[in-house]
């Protein structure tokens, strides 16, 4: 119950950006695909310099949207 409300407002979000945090993984990024059963975040650190993550939906213990 709890994932599938999860992965709907995340849904909702997506192209936003995004801070998430598991419990060997914590980053902030602009959430890009939302699956259902992972999502995947791009990590930005500068022009042109960029990384993935695909985090499993399960493995999310928060997730933030800054202002």
């Amino acid at each position: 119950m709890f994932a599938s409300t999860l992965i709907e407002e995340l849904a909702k979000r997506q192209g936003h950006t995004v801070t998430v945090n598991t419990f060997n993984y914590g980053g902030t990024g602009v959430l890009a695909i939302v699956q259902a059963d992972y999502i995947t975040i791009v990590e930005s650190t500068g022009y042109g310099l960029y990384e993935t993550e695909n985090i499993p939906v399960e493995s999310i213990q928060s997730a933030f949207f800054p202002a």
